[in-house]
């Protein structure tokens, strides 16, 4: 297993050096990597290993969350007001309506697979929009407008929606019925979350669990222990863990400086095995059997996402290129993709290999896409804050 870990490392280091040279997102690189690697490409990966791709997975976006609270300030939404609630679930709902719309004549499916399809292809991935959205907050890049903090804080609760609605559209699938009630669980998974969040928060206050080793403590605890506690109540451990850290960040900003530096030294080792264990399952020979119709479903998706994202953020303050640039964010597709896109196969629904198809495309279009978009116009588009 350790020399499959160094080959994980040794195809990420040299792919992040190409991917530089090119000024290419190494993302792509690491994305590529995994799939050359895994068991889809050259499979020189232990099975062991690639078992545990989405342990590995989770615990990378545990850094990135970490990151994301570490720099967020609640303060800052509040101000921003009616479009940051709505960038938390118009967009998934307009990308879900197109898709179920366009995809049973496009695909040839039942509208209920259509509406499955839509729930995983509609989330936004968080392995990408974190660590931008958090370094454009620290080169203070639309922070006056609160710009970053918008699309941070949105994409990340549309994906607890998300999960919701897959959860609901399964059923449907399999022949049972959709429970409105359920979506009852999307608020009841926002309270348990940070009301756990704020918990742990007194917990690393109170017996003084200061320091890179205490937050990497409770933050592994609070994203295991969703296993355990949603046997009993609906409860999202990346929202436990953000919340942790946005109480740090608020109530001890010189103890939030130092964790930020820390898990930046410890951020590019997170994305090297983020990205190319994402890469280990996505099955480059499926996407390759994709063709113009499954595209277009996709298209047509963030087509209506980023109608969602200009009606949240419509007669808020933004001018025409912070718009197109909030618009454009919301493109990468990644880690939920990854996460939801085998289950309705495995569950053995008709349309489950076709879902399976779609998401491994929305990802190799999708992530590298919404990176360069990011990284591209962001020091175009958005005005720096001259008093950070």
């Amino acid at each position: 297993m350790l020399l499959s870990l160094g080959m994980v490392f040794l195809a990420g280091f040299l792919g992040g050096k190409v991917a530089d040279a090119l000024k290419m997102p190494r993302l792509l690189a690491y994305l590529l990597a995994g799939m050359a690697l895994g068991p889809f490409g050259f499979d020189l990966l232990e099975s062991a290993l690639v078992d545990q791709a989405a342990v590995i997975r989770q615990a990378a976006l545990m850094i990135i969350l970490i990151k994301a609270g570490l720099t967020l300030n609640f303060k800052d939404l509040v101000k921003v007001g009616r479009p940051a609630v709505m960038m938390c679930f118009v967009p998934a709902l307009c990308e879900i309506l197109g898709i179920s719309l366009f995809a049973p004549a496009l695909l040839d499916i039942s509208y209920v697979d259509g509406l499955l399809l839509a729930s995983v292809l509609a989330a936004v991935s968080p392995a990408v929009l974190v660590p931008r959205m958090s370094n454009l907050m620290d080169r203070g890049l639309g922070t006056q407008k609160a710009i970053p903090q918008l699309i941070l804080a949105g994409g990340t609760m549309d994906d607890i929606l998300i999960f919701v609605l897959f959860a609901g559209f399964m059923q449907l699938s399999q022949g049972g019925t959709f429970s409105w009630g359920a979506l009852v669980n999307v608020p009841l998974t926002l309270l348990s979350g940070g009301l756990v969040g704020l918990g742990a928060y007194l917990v690393y206050r109170s017996i003084k669990m200061e320091g890179l080793l205490g937050s990497l403590t409770l933050s592994l605890l609070l994203m295991g222990m969703e296993a355990i506690i949603t046997h009993w109540i609906p409860y999202s451990g990346v929202l436990a863990v953000l919340t942790l850290h946005i109480m740090i960040h608020k109530n001890d900003p010189q103890a939030a400086s130092y964790l930020a530096r820390s898990f930046n030294q410890i951020w590019p080792i997170a994305e090297v095995l983020l990205f190319t264990f994402l890469g280990v399952q996505v099955n480059g020979q499926l996407a390759l059997q994709a063709g113009w119709p499954i595209v277009c479903v996709i298209v047509v998706g963030l087509i209506f996402r980023m109608i969602g994202v200009f009606l949240s953020i419509i007669h808020a303050g933004f001018n025409g290129k912070e718009k197109a640039f909030i618009m454009g964010a919301y493109l990468p597709k990644a880690t939920v993709q990854a996460s939801l896109g085998g289950i309705p196969l495995m569950a053995g629904i008709q349309s489950g290999q076709l879902i399976l198809i779609a998401a491994s495309v929305a990802i190799l279009l999708t992530a590298p896409l919404g990176a360069v978009f990011i990284d591209y116009f962001a020091p175009r588009f958005l005005e720096p804050n001259k008093a950070q």
